[in-house]
């Protein structure tokens, strides 16, 4: 029998400035299993499962990270490119939906039946569209292989399209600060 992964995980790849991360908060929110996490500052356990021991009797437990915290919904990681070694932590939940633990003497599975929608700086600050997406990146194939979708966003100089998207924002800033009734 072929078990297929439903839940694709998707990566956007953009100059720095260009709402990634907005977008990321705004679809954790609407998601009723939406979970955001920022990767600088996210551990490897954080994403996963931490082992934590009751002060009280001493026993251990487990506590859930982002990835299992977001079962049957969506997990965005912002900031994706300035992890370090916690990508390796994501290689079995992104491909087998699962989070596996072997400390102190337990042994668990925990499900992480998850939508993985991360952001990422390219390396410089500026994506070079003469070079790969890896070299963009200098992220593991493995782990790059594991994301469905890949959506690389790219900021065109453009001084008067710059000049009305600006106009614009502030105009709609300003309609939002003005009283009702035009008082």
């Amino acid at each position: 029998k072929l078990c297929v992964r439903g839940d694709p995980h998707v990566l956007i790849v953009g100059d720095p400035g260009l709402g990634k991360s907005q977008m990321l908060r705004a679809v954790s929110g609407l998601t009723p299993r939406g979970v955001y996490v920022c990767g600088n500052t996210a551990s490897g356990s954080g994403l996963t499962v931490t082992m934590v021991r009751d002060p009280d009797s001493g026993d251990f437990g487990l506590e859930a990270g982002a990835l299992v915290l977001s079962d049957q919904g969506i997990c965005c990681i912002d900031e994706f490119d300035k992890m370090g070694k916690e990508h390796q932590a994501l290689l079995e939940a992104m491909e087998q939906q699962r989070i596996s633990i072997a400390k102190a003497g337990m042994v668990a599975s925990l499900s992480a039946r998850t939508s993985v929608l991360a952001a990422a700086n390219p390396v410089g600050g500026h994506y070079d569209r003469s070079k790969t997406v890896t070299e963009n990146l200098r992220m593991h194939p493995a782990l790059l292989s594991r994301f469905d979708l890949l959506f690389i966003i790219l900021d065109r100089p453009d001084e008067e399209r710059d000049r009305q998207l600006s106009a614009h924002v502030m105009a709609l800033h300003e309609s939002a600060r003005a009283p009702a009734g035009g008082h």
